[in-house]
């Protein structure tokens, strides 16, 4: 009876919804698209779309110029549309001119229904929190006196946004739905608001109902008369959106789409209503006394059917009932417009069935296994006269007695430990062999003997020292009378599988982590932008000595932070950073500068610099990261205080010298040493030094990256490091970097502090963030410029086509919502192929303005400087 109660789940409970919906979602999705519905649909849509905004020059954020709404009456009049429905809101007054226009057209047609709606709102009226109330929007009244008809535009989603159920209208305000209305008009029969809803049939994914943009349907070339006449033309919009977070008045379909998301918007909803009432093939459900005695029967056939039946023929037998269901169910849906939750059946009563075959069989299995076990043995009684195959293995197969003294060794063993077969007799092999796992092999020796068998990973020795991993099983082999009387193993090597496995996970965690960095890195240039742009304004504006000495401290901070930044973005894409040539020693003393103002006073930091040290070709940042991850390591080893020393020197390695230091190679090199007096390196743990991740420190206390990333910028300067340490005795770390082949780059002498002002020029930003955006806004118009401002690309992209002529220079951001960067560039240059364009962005690199068709790229965080001269620069080149 437990099993009868879970076959009739309720639908109040979320798995019972679930399976509901899916059995809704599952008939469409057997039954298909229906494919008939683009020839002869008598219901037609008109899109308000993107190409739409574009070719009338409307923006996307204000409502439609209702002139052009008018214009679109008059066309469907005149094509001989049965009815037009409206599935936008007209709730104020616009501008007497286009309303008056509307009016009249509406009136011409007398066949036009406008949408109201009905919205929820939480309120508390005397403190009472949960309380919703629902407020009627009706089209202004000037309007609804000309309408043919109003109706409500609500749907009625699901909590995964899908329509199922189709919407008459509310009983509370005495209106019928947007269909319902139509329907009423068409003298079709009427379906009560108050009657329990009906569902609705969908006829395959979005934009299956035929459908043409608002353009076309205004341009009588761009769609012919016969696609409207004698149609019902619902007109809606399709939402421009990037995604499912940012979308408004759409839902999803049934139908489900791998390749794309494709969301279904309202207008379609309430068209497919309608093309249900005028096809009448709306669906329907069998009452829920009906559905619960249906679900009851075949709970009771398949629980007590199967449960007679043996495991492999209750399979076949609930294939075929699944089978039977499924067909019956697409049958009454396809013929009758009935559709029933079939997955109940499906899902859940066909697996209880096929486990209480399984459980009243449970004891037949039990003896069958017992039979087997007795196989076993005696198969386990001929393993010495299999011996000749056994020699074949290339596993290791040995035989231990009870006293754990080995008995038994194929070749394998021979070849894998290097012990004779002889030699494995001896005494003392098994302990050699065990020692770097005694407790376990103890432990498997114990289950083996308490349940027959073991299996699992294992670290041993070989005769001559060298550590191994293999796979090992362990079976107890037993007299006939059932007496334990040795121990079957069988050990796989899986060693260099083993290293293979750790090599790839080490590099997932790697790629993971400069991912992450990268990303980070792109948020904390695009927050950079505006604190460096707002602090050169404030160097303008005070003229205060203090003041001006602590803007310079924050501007080169800034910069600083900055070029980090870069730096985290380059190496994050496996690229080295900008290099040149570098004197060691400033670095040195940089290091030993942070090390006396952060380091503890115990520590006591000592700095040998000769005055001829060679330069180093490389990246500033990076070195310094190197030299700084080397010095807290070293702080770490010495929580008792001691001596710090960074020394440099000029070494030159012979080919001698170069084969005793791991990576070396034979050349001039500049030595960069770190020694501290600490607690030095354990021997176990020094090979697994400078794998990432790998720390001797306590949990929350180190990440493993540290030793990690300072070998990778080393290696990628072309150098090495050579460790030296001893326990108790303190650490020294020797950086080796090639002599910089070239001399020191020129000092550049210092650009003109003259920054180039604008002559009132009117310039397009665009870009997301509002605080970038207004720094950019306030700086160009600090220096004689206009602009027009946008917070994204179709935005901006309205703007622009409202008067083309009037914007000399557009500067906008790579990634933003709704329309980004390079998608807006590219509509630009099909329309104002000469126009100047600078893309801005926080990670993309600069070929990205060969990519994009930009004029320019300006890598953010940047300064007014830059900023001012890189403006400059194009409108001059365009006069």
């Amino acid at each position: 009876m437990a099993a009868l109660s879970l076959a009739c789940l309720p639908e109040s409970s979320t798995l019972g919804r679930w399976l509901v919906r899916a059995s809704y979602d599952g008939s469409h999705l057997l039954a298909g698209p229906v494919g008939s519905v683009s020839e002869s649909s008598p219901v037609v849509l008109v899109y308000l779309d993107l190409e739409s905004h574009l070719r009338e020059k409307q923006n996307p954020a204000q409502p439609w110029d209702r002139a052009l709404h008018a214009r679109l009456v008059r066309r469907l009049t005149q094509a001989g549309a049965r009815a037009v429905v409206f599935d936008i809101l007209f709730s104020n007054p616009g501008n007497p001119g286009p309303d008056a226009e509307l009016m009249a057209a509406i009136r011409e047609n007398r066949n036009v229904i406008l949408p109201a709606e009905i919205a929820q709102s939480d309120n508390h009226p005397g403190g009472s929190p949960g309380l919703r109330s629902q407020t009627l929007t009706l089209p202004y009244q000037d309007l609804l006196n000309v309408a043919a008809g109003i109706g409500l535009a609500n749907v009625t989603p699901d909590d995964d946004f899908v329509v199922r159920r189709s919407f008459a209208g509310s009983a509370l305000h005495q209106r019928e739905s947007l269909t319902e209305a139509v329907a009423r008009h068409l003298g079709l029969p009427s379906q009560p608001a108050m009657k329990a809803p009906g569902w609705i049939r969908y006829y395959g994914r979005a934009l299956t109902i035929p459908h043409v943009s608002y353009s076309n349907a205004l341009d009588p070339e761009g769609e012919s008369d016969d696609f409207f006449e004698n149609k019902v033309v619902f007109i809606g919009a399709r939402p421009l959106t990037g995604g499912f977070a940012e979308r408004r008045d759409e839902f999803q379909s049934p139908f489900p789409s791998w390749r794309h998301q494709l969301f279904m918007p309202a207008v379609e909803i309430h068209a497919t209503q309608m093309l249900n009432r005028l096809r009448q093939d709306g669906l329907r459900r069998l009452s829920p006394r009906a559905e619960s005695g249906w679900l009851l029967a075949s709970g009771s056939l398949l629980v007590f059917g199967l449960a007679r039946l043996r495991p492999v023929p209750a399979a076949m037998a609930a294939a075929i009932a699944t089978t039977i269901t499924v067909g019956l169910a697409q049958l009454a849906f396809s013929q009758t417009n009935v559709w029933f939750p079939w997955l109940i059946i499906v899902a859940v009563q066909v697996p209880i069935a096929l486990t209480s075959s399984v459980l009243a069989h449970s004891l037949e299995w039990y003896q069958t296994r017992q039979r087997l076990e007795e196989a076993r043995r005696i198969a386990d009684a001929k393993i010495r006269e299999q011996a000749a195959l056994i020699d074949q293995a290339q596993d290791a197969i040995l035989v231990q007695d009870l006293a754990g003294t080995f008995v038994f060794s194929n070749p394998g063993a021979t070849t894998l430990y290097r012990w004779t077969c002889q030699e494995f007799g001896q005494s003392g092999v098994t302990d050699q062999m065990f020692a770097p796992c005694r407790d376990q092999a103890a432990q498997a020796r114990a289950t083996t003997l308490r349940q027959g068998e073991w299996q699992g990973e294992m670290v041993q020795a070989t005769r001559d020292g060298r550590s191994i991993i293999v796979q090992s099983r362990w079976t107890l082999l037993s007299t006939d009378t059932l007496k334990p009387k040795a121990i079957l193993t069988i050990n796989s090597d899986i060693t260099d599988r083993k290293q293979i496995e750790a090599q790839f996970l080490r590099s997932q965690r790697m790629e993971a982590v400069w991912s992450l960095a990268g990303g980070m890195a792109h948020d904390l240039n695009n927050a950079l932008s505006p604190v460096l742009l707002g602090i050169q304004r404030l160097k303008k504006r005070i003229s205060d000595d203090e003041t001006q000495r602590m803007l310079t401290v924050m501007e080169s901070n800034t910069h600083r932070g900055a070029d980090m930044v870069r730096q985290v973005l380059t190496f994050s894409r496996g690229r080295d950073g900008e290099r040149s040539n570098l004197d060691p020693a400033l670095l040195l003393r940089e290091m030993e500068r942070i090390i006396t103002q952060t380091f503890p006073k115990s520590i006591s930091p000592g700095l040998m610099v000769p005055p001829d040290l060679w330069q180093v070709t490389g990246n500033a940042t990076q070195l310094h990261q190197v030299l700084l991850n080397l010095c807290v390591n070293a702080r770490d080893a010495m929580p008792q205080g001691g001596q710090l020393t960074l020394a440099a020197d000029n070494v030159t390695l012979s080919a001698e010298e170069a084969r005793e230091i791991p990576n070396a190679l034979p050349g001039d090199y500049l030595m960069l040493l770190v020694a501290d007096t600490g607690t030095g390196i354990s021997p176990d743990v020094l090979p697994k030094l400078f794998e990432p991740f790998f720390t001797t420190k306590p949990p929350g206390e180190g990440t493993g990256l540290g030793l990690s990333t300072t070998a990778r910028i080393v290696a990628s300067h072309g150098g090495f490091i050579h460790l030296r340490s001893e326990l108790g005795a303190g650490t020294t770390f020797e950086v080796y970097l090639p002599k910089a082949k070239a001399a020191p780059a020129a000092h550049q002498p210092a650009t003109s502090s003259v920054v180039p002002r604008g002559k009132d020029e009117l310039i397009l930003v665009v870009d997301d963030d509002t605080a970038v955006r207004e720094m950019l806004t306030a700086t160009l118009q600090e220096h004689g410029y206009r602009f027009r401002s946008a917070s994204n690309g179709a935005e901006g992209l309205s703007i622009l086509l409202e008067n083309p002529p009037a914007i000399r220079l557009v500067l906008t951001d790579a990634d933003m919502p709704v329309l980004d960067g390079y998608s807006m560039i590219q509509q630009i240059r099909k329309r104002l192929p000469q126009l100047p364009i600078i893309l801005m962005s926080g990670q993309a690199s600069a070929g990205a303005m060969e990519a994009t068709g930009s004029s320019a790229f300006l890598a953010k965080p940047f300064t007014a400087e830059t900023l001012l001269e890189m403006v400059h620069r194009h409108l001059g080149a365009t006069g």
